[in-house]
């Protein structure tokens, strides 16, 4: 067993420690591109955006067609160019947005259509957990929320990611179908909430040291003093000091609190741009407050929604607050409640203020938001019900407003007001992964070569440029312990053969590594000499090979990163294995 003192490895292990613990973090610091205020930019002669349709009960409406829907540009009624019905997750999906982007109804896939619940379709989905605003009461309704996904909804074919604001999952935050890593994750989940609110019996919550310090609440204020000079059998000047430190310190916090997890959730969804397809975010907060007056939130929140449209991700919103309004005005937990007319206003903006960007994030994304629910399990459900689905819809701009993005959208099911069609605010504009380019690299470039290669090991998601996947098991042996035991394989047809030695044969690096969150890792590192004939014969397109890892009782993920020499193209695998006690 290696450890993390090996210095040959140190930075490999840091990077790809580092790129797994930070999966709601990644390029944290990296300058913002600016976006437009309301749309995304499309850089392809049609526009297009992705509409759900819905009945009342929440259910997927299937079969519609082109002619059904009337969709308005800046109120004028707008032709369609290109329609289509598309399964989240499907095998097709991927080509059918191609086909949109180019408006070209010819490269649609020619298989038949598959209904919406007969698609044997895999889904990606996101569970970002806000513990900075999540209180004990609402982690405890997240996990069981989280684990009942997990242990009655998802399916063999889902990748699934539980990631936190706090990043305190660690190296489990990323996308796994493995259900033990997920239960896993959700067990490291705790309350990050700020202690301060509580921090005696005059509770003051993120909205009260809002109004006060950035609204200027004097009615507010005044209870609060009030109260506090009960509860500390003060005089007017201590308590006049101890609530203007209290909102002081509460509000700076909520204030960091706010931006972190709005600046976090823009670096997720960033993150999934390598990701074909429609993707899935369940947003889990118990709510927090975003004003102008604070903070340039708002502005941070647009850019979340200019990305979401930009990466294809649908956000649905869960708050975990139920029916309760939050601990400022829970009598059972303030022991001075205040019922007069200066604080009239607070039970109000203590259920409204916290929801606004939940309901924003959601309503813009095209998802929808649950609030004050006791019911999580259900809410996940419909959710994903009504999101299992949807229409593509691309026109041709005719105006340098929609060119630019900047018109306003409308779009409705003719001659059916019982649906409801749910749409981004956005234009949206998936962007293709471009293949790895023939660099030709030889191996005079040895370093940017070993670079490359321990980059894609460390890749966020797995490369596909040079198609691999790896399986793991493992043995228990008499005199070395515990074995890994590795089986690798990856498509000769996307290998590059030099033929100037006539041997015609492909080289292949491979680099790879079993790390567990604790610092323990084994390592390998090969080469293979792969024939062209090997490669040829119907049998023979898949080339495998295998490799054994001395690893102690843990749970591990297990990553493999393939280079070709010739063409330079690079691949990735990973999976997880747990290694139980004898």
């Amino acid at each position: 067993m290696r450890r993390f003192s090996i210095l040959s490895l140190n930075v490999l292990l840091l990077a790809l420690v580092c790129s797994q613990q930070t999966l709601a973090q990644v390029k944290k610091q990296t300058p913002r591109r600016e976006q437009p205020d309301e749309v995304v930019r499309v850089k392809t002669e049609l526009v297009q955006t992705d509409v759900t349709v819905v009945d009342k009960r929440g259910r997927f409406v299937d079969g519609l067609t082109a002619d059904d829907f009337e969709l308005r540009v800046d109120s004028k009624l707008q032709p369609l160019s290109f329609f289509e019905q598309v399964a989240a997750g499907s095998i097709d999906e991927e080509k059918q947005l191609t086909a949109a982007r180019k408006g070209d109804a010819t490269a649609l896939p020619k298989s038949p259509k598959t209904s919406v619940s007969g698609s044997n379709r895999g889904r990606v989905i996101f569970f970002f957990v806000d513990d900075v605003h999540l209180t004990s009461e609402g982690l405890t309704r997240a996990r069981s929320a989280l684990t009942h996904f997990i242990e009655n909804k998802m399916t063999s074919r889902d990748r699934v990611a539980v990631v936190s604001t706090s990043g305190q999952i660690g190296f489990l935050q990323q996308l796994t179908d493995n259900k033990a890593v997920l239960r896993e994750a959700i067990n490291r989940l705790n309350s990050k909430y700020n202690p301060e609110t509580t921090a005696s019996k005059v509770t003051i919550s993120e909205v009260d040291a809002n109004l006060v310090a950035n609204r200027g609440d004097s009615g507010l204020f005044a209870y609060l003093m009030a109260a506090t000079m009960k509860e500390m059998q003060s005089d007017p000047v201590t308590a006049y000091t101890i609530v203007t430190n209290r909102v002081r310190q509460i509000n700076t916090q909520s204030r960091i609190a706010e931006l972190d997890t709005l600046s976090r959730l823009e670096n997720l969804v960033r993150s999934s741009t390598p990701l074909a397809g429609r993707k899935l975010l369940f947003f889990v907060s118990d709510g927090f407050v975003v004003d102008p007056n604070r903070s340039n939130g708002a502005d941070e929140m647009r850019r979340v929604i200019n990305e979401a449209a930009r990466v294809g991700m649908v956000i649905y919103s869960l708050s975990t607050r139920g029916n309760s309004l939050g601990p400022g005005i829970d009598v059972t937990t303030n022991g001075y409640p205040d019922f007069s007319p200066r604080t009239a206003g607070r039970t109000l903006a203590e259920s409204k203020m916290p929801q606004a960007p939940l309901e924003t994030l959601a309503e813009e994304t095209g998802g929808r938001s649950y609030l004050n629910s006791n019911t999580l399990d259900d809410a996940v459900d419909e959710a994903l019900t009504e999101s299992s689905a949807y229409y593509l819809l691309a026109w041709r701009p005719d105006s340098e407003s929609q060119q630019t993005g900047k018109s306003r959208l409308k779009v409705v099911v003719k001659g059916r007001p019982d649906l409801r069609v749910r749409m981004r605010r956005h234009f949206f504009d998936f962007r293709e992964t471009q293949p790895a380019a023939n660099t030709n690299v030889t191996a005079t470039a040895t370093n940017a070569a070993d670079d490359e290669l321990k980059t894609a090991l460390g890749s966020l998601y797995p490369r596909r440029d040079l198609p691999a996947s790896i399986s793991a098991s493992f043995v228990n042996t008499p005199d070395k312990g515990s074995m890994l035991k590795l089986s690798m394989q990856l498509d000769g047809a996307y290998l590059s053969f030099d033929e100037s030695s006539g041997k015609q044969q492909a080289v292949v690096d491979v680099l790879g590594i079993a790390v567990d969150d604790r610092g323990q890792f084994s390592s390998f590192k090969q080469k293979l000499d792969i024939p062209r004939e090997v490669v040829t014969t119907k049998e023979g397109r898949f080339v495998k090979w295998g490799q054994t890892l001395p690893l102690s009782p843990g749970l591990y993920q297990v990553r493999v990163a393939v280079r070709d020499r010739q063409s330079g193209r690079t691949g990735s695998a990973m999976t997880w294995i747990e290694i139980p006690v004898r």
